[in-house]
């Protein structure tokens, strides 16, 4: 008598499946995590970005011990790609209808325009230094919104190749840096033109790349300058939506017309979670206490990503970056000064 055959149970649900696969993850995502959790240290000591700090940390340790870095190549795969988005997802706690609103719709409307003119003059400017497409659109993005997260937010919704892991890694490096130096630099500016505390804040909140170096810049001048400007700077992080959005329905066009390339989703689903919890935010539905703290978890989960980056890149990849990246992100920083500034003096006429 024939037997009857078994149905096969789904691979996704095989417990003896899942287990040596959580097992491959955690030995990368613990290293990950340890280089993240070192920078954040040293960046609260020093007060160098920990982004920075956690990329060079991630370079060296992939110098001292490429044996063991390629042993944990899972775990640390898995942090660049999935701890990435649920930090992005993350972010969206950060932004809040209600503290956006307390600035008034000509403050709205000054960041919303100077977010759209960086972005598109900034992809203008990268073309002019012959940068690829979807270098430009990634520069232009993490100049004009948020920095790193901006970065690797755009970076995961262009086409894939092999050399745009370097690219976004480069850009981190350069924003990074841009942002630190303009910290120290456009507070000084705004005194030296005699910009009241209210167009101190617009500017440093709408202008300097990094959340982190908008509050140090901001609370050099004065607390309540400190707290005005990071306010102004989650109009722009509210901004990571239509943004990315659009530039990944431009990729897709793009790739739409390769038959050979698979179609990519208009709208990746860690675009959706980051605009659903920015809702559930902004709605009140999310206590404050768990906005904080997924707040600082979404900061946390986008410095683990960026030590998996870090991890993933060689010194001689970087050696050969092209020196025009540096001058376009410059180009771009100083576009984005110059439209926001010009919005704060015409605003206040």
């Amino acid at each position: 008598m024939a037997s009857r055959p078994v149905a096969a149970r789904p691979a996704g649900l095989d417990a003896g499946s899942l287990l040596p696969a959580v097992s491959a993850v955690l030995p990368g995502l613990a290293l990950c995590a340890a280089l993240a959790l070192g920078a954040t240290l040293l960046a609260r000591a020093t007060g160098v970005p920990a982004m920075l700090v956690v990329l060079l940390a991630g370079f060296a340790t992939r110098v001292a011990a490429p044996g063991f870095v390629a042993q944990v190549a899972a775990g640390i795969a898995f942090s660049a790609s999935t701890v990435l988005r649920c930090g992005i997802v993350l972010l969206g706690l950060r932004v809040v209808a209600g503290d956006i609103a307390t600035l008034g719709p000509a403050t709205i409307g000054l960041v919303v325009v100077s977010v759209a003119v960086t972005v598109g003059g900034g992809y203008l400017i990268a073309r002019l230094f012959r940068q690829p497409a979807d270098v430009a659109a990634v520069a232009a993005t993490s100049v004009a919104i948020c920095g790193a997260s901006a970065a690797l937010a755009a970076s995961a919704v262009v086409p894939k190749r092999a050399a745009m892991e370097r690219e976004t890694l480069l850009i981190i490096i350069v924003v990074s840096l841009l942002s630190t130096v303009v910290m120290v630099a456009y507070p000084a500016v705004a005194a030296l033109l005699g910009l009241s505390g209210s167009q101190t804040a617009v500017l440093l909140g709408a202008a300097i790349h990094d959340v982190a170096q908008v509050a140090g810049a901001g609370f050099s001048v004065s607390p309540e300058t400190g707290v005005a400007a990071v306010t102004v700077k989650m109009i722009r992080v509210a901004c990571l939506l239509p943004v990315v959005a659009t530039i990944g329905f431009l990729a897709c066009r793009g790739q739409c017309r390769d038959a050979a390339s698979p179609p990519r989703r208009l709208l990746p689903a860690f675009l959706v979670g980051f605009f659903v919890l920015a809702l559930l935010a902004s709605a009140g539905a999310v206590p404050a206490a768990v906005a904080t703290t997924g707040g600082q978890a979404a900061t946390w989960a986008l410095t683990v990503a960026v030590a998996a980056l870090g991890l993933k890149t060689g010194f001689g990849e970087l050696r050969s970056a092209r020196p025009a990246l540096l001058a376009t992100l410059a180009a771009q920083t100083a576009l984005q000064f110059g439209v926001v500034l010009a919005l704060v003096l015409f605003v206040s006429r």
